[in-house]
C-alpha cells in the first residue's frame, strides 16, 4: 500500500495524508482554509510505497488521480513497465500511454545482451560457421539503438530493453 500526500495550493490550508481514493476524495471535499473556505486544488505527492517512479513518470495529479486508483494500481509489473516506458521515454500523456501499452515490446536485460539474442534468433542461421566468430555484438547493439530500433532504461532496479522503440 501506498501513502500519498494532498498539499494544498491554499496557504491557508493544511494538507492531509490518504491511501485509497475513497479517502482522498472525502478529506478533499470537507477541507476548509483558515477563512472558512472550502480548499479546491491541491498537489498529489507520493510519500511511501511502491511504484514512486511510474507514478512520477505518469505525471499523477489531482486530475488524473483516479485514473492511478482505478487502473494503474492494478496492472501487472510487465504492463506497469509499458506504461513507464511510454510515459517517461516516450513522452506519452497518460491516458494515451494506457491505450498504447499492449504495442510495447521488451525485454528484461541490457541492450547488448537483447540485441545477440534476436541477431541468434533471426540471422545467425544465415551466417556460415566459420564467419560467426567475427560477429561484433556491441556494434550490432549501437546500430540498433542508433536506429531508433532498441532503447535500453531503467525501471524499480531493473535494466529492461524495447525491442520496438522505432515503432511506437
Amino acid at each position: 500500500m501506498s501513502t500519498f500526500f494532498a498539499q494544498p495550493y491554499n496557504m491557508d490550508a493544511v494538507g492531509f495524508y490518504f491511501d485509497t481514493l475513497e479517502a482522498y476524495e472525502e478529506k478533499s471535499e470537507s477541507l476548509l482554509d483558515a477563512f472558512n473556505q472550502p480548499v479546491e486544488e491541491f498537489e498529489i505527492q507520493f510519500i511511501d510505497g511502491d511504484d514512486c517512479e511510474l507514478f512520477s513518470a505518469c505525471g499523477i495529479n489531482q486530475g488524473n488521480l483516479h485514473t492511478w486508483f482505478e487502473t494503474v494500481a492494478d496492472l501487472a509489473d510487465h504492463e506497469k513497465t509499458a506504461l513507464y516506458y511510454l510515459c517517461r521515454i516516450s513522452g506519452y500523456n497518460l491516458i494515451d500511454a494506457l491505450e498504447k501499452m499492449d504495442d510495447v515490446n521488451l525485454s528484461e536485460g541490457t541492450l547488448k545482451d537483447v540485441a545477440e539474442t534476436l541477431f541468434d534468433e533471426f540471422y545467425l542461421n544465415d551466417v556460415p560457421e566459420s564467419v560467426r566468430a567475427y560477429i561484433d555484438y556491441e556494434k550490432y547493439a549501437r546500430d540498433c539503438e542508433m536506429g531508433g530500433d532498441l532503447y535500453e532504461f531503467d525501471f524499480n532496479g531493473t535494466t529492461w530493453t524495447c525491442t520496438n522503440a522505432s515503432s511506437i
